[in-house]
This record gives C-alpha cells, structure tokens and sequence, in this order.
C-alpha cells in the first residue's frame, strides 16, 4: 500500500530536531493523504488507521491508546470556542465519517458508529451512533494486556 499518514505522522515526530526537515515531511504526508495528523497528537504506537488514514484529521494535542482502530475520513478536534481537545481511551474503533469534537473522553473498548457526531464523553464498552451520538448499548470494556 506504500507510507499511509501513520508512517509521515512517525517520520516528522522522529526529526522534531530539524523543525524544517519535519515540517515537509509532515506537509507531504497532509497532501498525500488528504490528511492532517499534527505532531503534538499523542498517539500510542499500535494505533491503526483504515485505509492509510485518508481523510483523517487529528488535532494538537489529541491522545490515543493502545489497540485503537480510527478509520478513514474521522475528525478528532477541539470545539471551536471550547478548550481541550478529544481523549481516546485503549481498544476503541472509530468507524468511517465519524466527527469526534471538543474536550470529550472514549472510554477503553468503545465503539463508534460511522457518521456519527460525538461531543459528550462515551463510557467504557459503550457502543454509540447518530447525529448527536446516542449510546446503543453497553457491555464491560475489555480487560487491559
């Protein structure tokens, strides 16, 4: 499949050092992924992105566990006129188109639909979807390895 976003995200958070150097790296990431991950995002190094992470838009400062699944064309991003910036907890799956704005938590082993719009914290397990997201169900959130 070639670099995906994850790869340029890593390439530029490594040459930090040479601010310029990766800057470029990130720029040509962006461009070629239609794609923004800044390098002040957190994200843990088994992250995943579907698709190379077209699309996908994650802010400053945004963190992501373990295990967690984002897919493609998701926004991870602060609520304009609000401070703080979303929390991913460990095992979540973002499906596709899904918008997650302002200071919010997604508890460990959650799921969220595609398309949905989530600006309230989701619980541990919690499975949500629609416009605004709505909790569907609920089961324990998977134990931590």
């Amino acid at each position: 499949m070639g670099p995906t976003a994850l790869t340029f995200y890593r390439a530029a958070k490594r040459l930090q050092a040479v601010p310029r150097l990766a800057n470029v790296v990130a720029t040509v990431g962006d461009r070629i992924h239609n794609s923004h991950v800044d390098t002040k995002a957190v994200l843990h190094p088994t992250v995943e992105l579907g698709y190379g992470g077209i699309g996908v838009i994650i802010a400053p400062g945004v963190e992501i566990g373990e295990r967690s699944f984002i897919s493609q064309n998701v926004s991870l991003e602060p609520l304009p006129g609000r401070d703080g910036v979303p929390r991913v907890g460990r095992d979540v799956y973002i499906g596709v188109g899904a918008q997650i704005l302002g200071p919010v938590t997604i508890g460990d082993g959650a799921k969220i639909g595609a398309n949905a719009l989530v600006m309230e914290d989701v619980a541990p397990g919690s499975t949500v979807a629609g416009i605004p997201a709505r909790e569907l169900k609920r089961q324990a959130p998977p134990t931590g390895t």
